[in-house]
């Protein structure tokens, strides 16, 4: 098994620009790691442009330990909130490059919630088209057509779908959520929708 390869990219302030956006390749089995440190809270929207899916994780910069993290599927793209504390890991795990599209924007910090506990499980997409998703605070995956994605989130985290322009709770993480469960996210949504009338 080949040993990752590390890679630390900076962010640098030019004038008063608000966002930074860039593309890039990473080497097959090689990690990024990106530290906007001059943002109190970023937000970093990560298109997946190649056909291999990468690993997005948000590690703690004092002892690496995994605060949340997910994978993104091919052509995938999703939105993850990054704290100054935390740094942002892109992984390729395949024996191919990978190209990532990358938009990082400063944001404002959520309000902490009281638990500490998280919950590791996979979002399942079985059919044909996308389903994009919105985790507030934390990301807004768009789980591509045949895919899976996993995240570890925290206990009473919402995931919402929008529908007929309004956003909708699919589900609350909690403890019926067994760990390293895969969820049907299609079934969910379709039985969540026929339950509030929106089919």
């Amino acid at each position: 098994m080949k040993n990752l390869i590390t890679i630390v990219v900076i962010a640098l302030i030019f004038g008063s620009c608000s966002s930074n956006k860039t593309v890039f390749v990473i080497p097959q089995n090689s990690t990024i790691e990106i530290d906007y440190a001059e943002y109190d809270m970023t937000k970093a929207t990560i298109k997946n442009k190649s056909f291999k899916e990468i690993d997005v994780v948000v590690l703690s910069k004092e002892n690496s330990e995994q605060v949340r993290g997910f994978g993104l599927g091919v052509r995938g793209e999703a939105d993850v909130m990054v704290e100054r504390e935390n740094k942002l890991v892109l992984k390729n795990t395949s024996n191919s490059s990978a190209k990532v599209a990358l938009n990082i924007a400063s944001a404002k910090r959520p309000v902490p919630r009281t638990t500490n506990e998280y919950i590791s499980f996979t979002l399942q997409n079985k059919t044909a088209k996308s389903i994009p998703l919105i985790i507030p605070t934390v990301m807004n995956p768009n789980l591509s057509p045949f895919s899976k994605s996993g995240v570890d989130l925290k206990v009473g985290q919402e995931i919402l779908f929008k529908a007929k322009g309004k956003k909708h709770v699919l589900l609350v993480v909690d403890n019926t959520i067994k760990e390293g469960e895969l969820l049907d996210v299609a079934a969910i949504l379709k039985k969540k929708k026929q339950d509030l009338g929106l089919l």
